[in-house]
């Protein structure tokens, strides 16, 4: 994917590992989606909210990381995000990324007992 490779690559890596100690990984990423706050989650990190592509492009690059780093973390019910979902939710981009991913990382672990 193009804007993978050109937005995205230099810290997540070729094939969406982490940068240890500083990038989280892209991989297992569909998880947040099980829980309350995890879809807006993944377009309100900075590295997505405040990228230089449109609302499409965006959609579209959100829709295949998961598809290819997180296929089997995706709820059955997952439905790809949209442009205009994507517009909405990068207008509040996250301040404080690492509280919030505690938060969500959480509440997917009480999911999961």
């Amino acid at each position: 994917h193009f804007n993978y490779i050109l937005h995205c690559q230099g810290c997540h890596l070729v094939d969406g590992r982490e940068t240890a100690g500083k990038i989280p990984a892209l991989i297992r990423a569909g998880r947040f989606l099980s829980v309350e706050g995890g879809r807006a989650f993944l377009v309100q990190v900075p590295g997505v909210a405040l990228s230089i592509i449109d609302d499409n492009e965006l959609a579209d690059l959100v829709n295949w990381l998961l598809s290819e780093f997180s296929a089997e973390d995706l709820p059955s019910d997952f439905e790809p995000y949209t442009a205009e979902e994507v517009g909405r939710y990068r207008h509040d981009p996250l301040v404080d990324v690492e509280l919030v991913r505690e938060h969500l990382l959480a509440a997917v672990e009480k999911l999961q007992k």
